[in-house]
């Protein structure tokens, strides 16, 4: 069953013994939920609404058991809705318990496509809570049937939508994965010295991230040290579980092109870089350079294709004389120089390995330096030589779209905290391995000795 399993489940009702029946069902199955009855001052306030919902039991009538306009049960909802799911919270579905047909208008087409859209779920189910409960409140006597058949219900609502299905299946597996990390390295120890073996085993792991430099470092460090190694096991583990696992909901997912709103383009910045740097000295940081021309434009000078430009003018013009040819590359291939030079980014990525970063034995800084350039430029970019890399995605910034250049022969060592450097962004570890891959076979490059004989 599709059902979380890592507490992002919420139930919001008013009347704490109608709720309880679900909740002990819920517990019964090792589901862990929130529970919210309404009351302002036991909800989260806007802003620290943060924990993700994934399934939301909602009794729509947060006042008492009377009947009462849409327009006064509305105006109790929303404010809480409002706190309980936060404008990120998102993907999640809605099961509300109605009494009426018509408040299915006012939840579906009133309250989440007009009030609170962006709040809105992917897929509703309605339940009618006198099935449930008697008017005192009692569960009814087939309370156990009907929930039974509601559970069956919420599993097909979410199978509707199978890439949400797999998506909480993926969560479910990161928490069995996380439980499984834990188990695996802390479950030997006896209960009686705990403490003792647990605090020995994360300083070892923070001794194990951090090397020789772990006694100078603060405790905060060693802590996020230790942590670094726990996610290394926990990425291995749930690797193993996500490539054993079962997946029985799994029809081909179909989609209409003209209604994707993320494109290739930005799904790949998604896998591959992040928007956040924390020391610009970090391994993966793509910095800016402010100054430092010179170097940039012998570096353009060196990437750029003048082969690739001679064919494009060729292509173009099929009749055209060798001398002319030259000429008129030569002139383009200026005329690009220039034009590159007015728009390009000057920027390194930064390829000190992570385990010198982390354990500090790095004199210097090592970058490789190249140059975001226009995204209409790729074409005239070397893309034969083992010097050049060309990431291959377009990177967006500032609503402005390049592609990032690097030049091994401008692989150098510095001292960033002084160089006139701001920080852009981050590439991923995979990347960065790829990165760090092929600039090693281009330093390591052997060569041989050959005479000619021409």
């Amino acid at each position: 069953m599709n059902i979380p399993k890592n507490g992002r489940i919420a139930i919001i009702d008013d009347q704490i013994s109608q709720a309880e029946p679900l909740i002990k069902v819920l517990s019964k199955r090792q589901l862990p939920l929130t529970y919210f009855s309404g009351d302002p001052g036991f909800l989260p306030e806007i802003g620290d609404n943060l924990n993700d919902i994934r399934v939301l039991f909602l009794d729509i009538n947060l006042i008492d058991n009377r009947e009462y306009p849409n327009k006064v049960l509305k105006g109790r909802l929303i404010p809480v809705l409002e706190r309980v799911i936060s404008e990120e919270n998102y993907p999640y579905v809605l099961i509300y318990w109605s009494r009426h047909e018509h408040h299915k208008n006012l939840i579906e087409d009133e309250i989440f496509s007009e009030e609170l859209v962006s709040r809105k779920p992917i897929g509703y189910l309605s339940a009618v809570k006198s099935d449930f409960f008697n008017l005192d409140g009692t569960p009814t006597d087939d309370f156990d049937i009907k929930l039974g058949h509601l559970f069956d219900k919420i599993n097909g609502l979410v199978n509707e939508h199978p890439a949400y299905s797999h998506l909480i299946n993926w969560e479910n597996q990161v928490h069995f994965s996380a439980d499984a990390t834990l188990q695996s390295i802390f479950s030997p120890f006896n209960d009686i010295d705990w403490d003792n073996n647990a605090n020995y085993t994360l300083s070892k792991l923070g001794e194990a991230y951090l090397g020789k430099h772990y006694k100078s470092t603060e405790n905060e460090e060693k802590i996020k040290g230790s942590f670094i190694s726990l996610s290394t096991v926990f990425k291995d583990i749930l690797e193993h579980n996500l490539q054993n696992q079962a997946i029985t909901n799994n029809e081909i997912l179909t989609y209409t092109e003209g209604a994707i709103l993320k494109s290739v383009n930005s799904l790949n910045s998604s896998l591959n870089t992040a928007n956040y740097i924390n020391n610009i000295t970090e391994s993966g940081n793509v910095l800016e350079y402010q100054e430092n021309d010179t170097v940039f434009k012998k570096l353009l000078f060196g990437i750029l294709s003048f082969f690739r430009i001679t064919n494009s003018i060729k292509d173009s013009n099929p009749d055209i004389t060798e001398d002319v040819l030259k000429k008129s590359a030569d002139k383009e291939f200026k005329k690009i120089r220039k034009d590159i030079e007015k728009v390009w980014r000057k920027v390194c990525v930064v390829v000190t390995p992570v385990c010198d970063f982390a354990q500090k034995k790095n004199v210097n800084d090592r970058i490789v330096k190249g140059l975001l350039i226009p995204k209409e430029y790729r074409d005239f970019i070397e893309d034969k030589s083992e010097a050049v890399l060309i990431i291959p995605f377009i990177i967006e910034l500032e609503k402005k779209e390049y592609y990032l250049a690097l030049d091994f022969r401008y692989f150098i060592t510095t001292d960033l905290t002084q160089e006139n450097v701001t920080g852009l962004f981050r590439i991923r570890q995979e990347l960065l391995s790829e990165i760090q891959s092929k600039l090693s076979r281009h330093i390591n490059r052997q060569g041989i000795l050959i005479i000619d004989e021409r």
